[in-house]
C-alpha cells in the first residue's frame, strides 16, 4: 500500500511540475517574434507569400494549440490572394497525446476565404500544397502512425467564401455565407452535421441556397462511411428551373473497400414528390442502377419565361445553340423511372413508365409507355452519343388517341382532329434541331375517324364559288379559317420520309359527302408543305353544299395546299372542275339517252340527244 501511495505522491508532482514548466512558457514565450522566420520558410518551401496581420497565441494546458489571428496567402509565385481567414483556433489535449493519442479540441475557423482554380491543362493552383507525388515504381511508405487514433471534438467554420473556377469549361461558382458544424468525429462514433451555404454560378446559372443536416458515422479501417437522419433543403434558380424548392430526407451508405454506394431520398423537388434509390458500384468508372418514382412532373411551370421582346428564333446571322451530348459517354446505367403526370413543351401525358439503359454512350429508353390524350403511347427512344454527332432512332405507336389536342399542344396547329391510330418509326442525327429534322428519314402513318381536316369548307368552298361567279371557272385561293372545317367519317395516310421531307402518295379520306384522294410532301426542315388533294363530291348535306353540290355529284375538285404548316393556303381549281362537270353531264345524257333508245327501238329521238346534252349543262351552269 506505500508503494501505490508514493507512487501516486510522484506522480502528482511530475504533473504539477508539468504544469508549472507549461504555465512558465505559455507566460514567457512570445510566438509572434518568430513571425518573420515563418513568413520566410514559407516563402522558401511554396513560393507564397504568408501574412500575419493577426496575433499568434498559444496555449499548453490543459490543451496545446494555437489561435491565429488575420492572415492570408498568395497564389505560387503571385502577390495575387490564394486564401485568407480572420481567425483559426486549433489545439490537442495534452495528456491523451503523451499516450498516443490525438483528441483534437474544436476546430474553430472564421472568416475564411479561398479560391480554388482550374487550368485549361487540368492542374489545380493547390496541388503544390500537397507537395510532390511520389515516383512511379517508388514503394509505398510504411504506415507507421496506424495505431495512433484521430478523435476531432468539432469543427466549427463560420463565414466562408470559397470559389471555383474551371478555365478549361469556362465555369465559375462560389460558395458564400458558408458555414460548417459538426459534432464529434470519431470512427464509429456517430457525429451531427451542419451545412449552409449559397451557391451561385452564371454558366450554368445557380443561385441556391442550401441546407444540409444529418449524422455521420465513419470507419477508416473498413473504409465505410454511413449517413443517416439526412435533410436537404433549397431554394432558388439552377439548371434553368426558376423558383425551385427541394426538401429532401434520406440516407446513403459507402462501402470504399467493395467500391459501393447506396443512396434512399424522398421529398419534394419543387412541385414534385419524389422518391428515388441508386446504387452505384465501382467509383473510377461508376455503374448506376436506379428506380425513380415521381408523382407530377411539369418541365415547362419551372423554365425561365423567355425576356420580353425576346426572339423565337435565332436570327440568321446568329448560331443555332448546340446541344451537348458528351457527357452521356461514360454513362453506365440502369433503372426504371415513373411518373404519374407529365408535361413537357406543352404535350401532356398519364402513368409514364420509362426503363432506361446507358453504356458506352449509347442510351436506350425501352419500353416507354403513357397514357396519351385519350389512348395509350408506346415507344422506344434509342440516343448515340458516342460518334462526334450524336444520333437518334425513335419509334411511337399512339392508338387510339385524340389527334386535335396533341397537334394543338405540340405545334400550336389547330388545323386537323380525330381519332385513332398513329405510328412512326424515324432516325436522324445532329446536333440542332435544324439538323435533326433535316435528316430525318424513316416512316410514318396514321388512321383516324369522325374528325376533320379544319381550316377549309371544300363543299363550302364550291357552293360559295358558284353562287358568287355563276359559273364554276379559274382558281381560288383563301388562308386558313379555322372556324371553317370538312368533317370525314375515315382518313388514312402513310408517310415516307427521306431528308427531312415527308412524301405521301396514299391520302384517303371519307365522308357521307366527299371522297377524298391525296399526294404530296411535307418539309419538315423547311417546316413547309406542298400537297394536291383532290375531292370527289358523292353525296349532300344541307350544312356541307345543299342543292347547288348535289348538282356537282361524281366531279372532282383539286384543292393545293401549300405554305407554312402553321399558316397554310387553299387553292381551288375550279377550271379544272368545270371541264369535269361538262364531262360528266354530257356523259350522264348520253347514257340516258341511249339508254332509252335502246329500250324503245326509237331512232327519232337520237337526233334530240345533243340539244338535251346542251340543255343539261346550261342549267348546271347558269343557275
Amino acid at each position: 500500500m506505500k508503494i501505490v501511495k508514493y507512487t501516486l505522491f510522484v506522480i502528482g508532482g511530475l504533473v504539477i511540475l508539468i504544469g508549472a514548466v507549461l504555465a512558465y512558457i505559455a507566460a514567457t514565450f512570445d510566438p509572434n517574434q518568430y513571425k518573420p522566420q515563418l513568413v520566410q520558410a514559407v516563402k522558401e518551401r511554396t513560393q507564397r507569400t504568408l501574412k500575419l496581420e493577426g496575433d499568434i497565441r498559444l496555449s499548453f494546458w490543459p490543451s496545446i494549440g494555437a489561435k491565429i489571428g488575420k492572415a492570408s496567402l498568395s497564389e505560387r509565385a503571385s502577390d495575387r490572394e490564394f486564401a485568407a481567414v480572420e481567425e483559426v483556433r486549433v489545439a490537442l489535449k495534452l495528456m491523451p497525446l503523451l499516450a498516443g493519442r490525438a483528441i483534437v479540441d474544436t476546430v474553430r475557423v472564421r472568416g475564411l476565404r479561398a479560391n480554388i482554380v482550374k487550368a485549361k491543362d487540368g492542374k489545380l493552383n493547390v496541388d503544390d500544397l500537397a507537395g510532390p507525388p511520389p515516383p512511379k515504381g517508388a514503394p509505398a511508405a510504411k504506415d507507421a502512425g496506424a495505431d495512433f487514433t484521430v478523435d476531432i471534438a468539432g469543427i466549427e467554420i463560420t463565414d466562408a467564401v470559397v470559389s471555383y473556377a474551371d478555365a478549361a469549361a469556362g465555369a465559375k461558382y462560389a460558395l458564400s455565407k458558408l458555414s460548417l458544424k459538426t459534432g464529434r468525429l470519431a470512427p464509429g462514433v456517430p457525429a451531427s452535421v451542419e451545412f449552409s451555404a449559397h451557391i451561385e454560378s452564371d454558366a450554368p446559372k445557380l443561385d441556391l441556397p442550401v441546407a444540409l443536416k444529418m449524422r455521420l458515422t465513419f470507419d477508416p479501417d473498413k473504409q465505410t462511411l454511413a449517413l443517416a437522419d439526412l435533410a436537404l433543403e433549397a431554394k432558388g434558380v439552377a439548371a434553368g428551373v426558376t423558383n425551385l424548392v427541394v426538401k429532401l430526407t434520406g440516407s446513403a451508405d459507402v462501402d470504399g473497400a467493395k467500391e459501393r454506394a447506396r443512396v434512399s431520398l424522398a421529398g419534394k423537388i419543387a412541385e414534385s414528390s419524389v422518391k428515388a434509390r441508386l446504387d452505384v458500384s465501382g467509383f473510377a468508372a461508376p455503374a448506376v442502377n436506379f428506380d425513380v418514382e415521381i408523382d407530377q412532373l411539369d418541365v415547362d411551370r419551372y423554365l425561365a419565361p423567355a425576356p420580353a421582346g425576346a426572339k423565337q428564333k435565332p436570327a440568321a446571322s446568329e448560331p443555332e445553340p448546340r446541344f451537348d451530348l458528351s457527357g452521356l459517354r461514360a454513362l453506365r446505367a440502369e433503372g426504371a423511372l415513373k411518373i404519374g403526370s407529365f408535361k413537357a413543351n406543352n404535350v401532356k401525358g398519364s402513368n409514364v413508365r420509362l426503363a432506361v439503359k446507358a453504356s458506352s454512350g449509347r442510351v436506350v429508353l425501352d419500353p416507354v409507355t403513357a397514357d396519351f390524350y385519350q389512348g395509350k403511347l408506346a415507344s422506344a427512344i434509342t440516343i448515340n452519343a458516342a460518334p462526334a454527332t450524336p444520333t437518334f432512332a425513335v419509334r411511337h405507336r399512339f392508338n387510339g388517341i385524340s389527334v386535335g389536342p396533341l397537334v394543338k399542344d405540340l405545334a400550336d396547329s389547330d388545323i386537323l382532329e380525330g381519332k385513332g391510330d398513329v405510328a412512326a418509326d424515324v432516325t436522324s442525327q445532329g446536333d440542332t434541331v435544324s439538323a435533326l429534322k433535316k435528316a430525318l428519314n424513316g416512316s410514318a402513318s396514321l388512321k383516324l375517324a369522325d374528325g376533320a381536316l379544319k381550316g377549309i369548307d371544300i363543299a363550302g368552298s364550291i357552293r360559295s364559288a358558284k353562287a358568287k361567279l355563276g359559273a364554276l371557272s379559274g382558281e381560288q385561293t383563301q388562308a386558313a379559317d379555322s372556324r371553317q372545317r370538312t368533317d370525314f367519317s375515315e382518313l388514312t395516310a402513310t408517310f415516307r420520309i427521306a431528308n427531312g421531307v415527308a412524301r405521301n402518295n396514299d391520302l384517303d379520306m371519307k365522308s357521307p359527302l366527299l371522297r377524298v384522294g391525296g399526294e404530296g410532301e411535307i418539309n419538315i426542315g423547311a417546316d413547309s408543305l406542298n400537297y394536291l388533294v383532290k375531292a370527289s363530291i358523292v353525296g349532300t348535306s344541307k350544312g356541307q353544299g345543299g342543292r347547288e353540290v348535289e348538282e356537282l355529284r361524281g366531279v372532282t375538285v383539286p384543292v393545293r395546299v401549300s405554305g407554312t404548316l402553321a399558316a397554310p393556303s387553299y387553292k381551288l381549281d375550279f377550271g379544272s372542275t368545270a371541264k369535269d362537270a361538262a364531262k360528266q353531264a354530257i356523259t350522264d345524257q348520253l347514257q340516258k339517252r341511249l339508254g332509252g333508245e335502246a329500250a324503245k327501238g326509237d331512232t327519232t329521238e337520237g337526233a334530240k340527244s345533243g340539244s338535251s346534252a346542251r340543255d343539261a349543262l346550261k342549267g348546271l351552269f347558269r343557275r
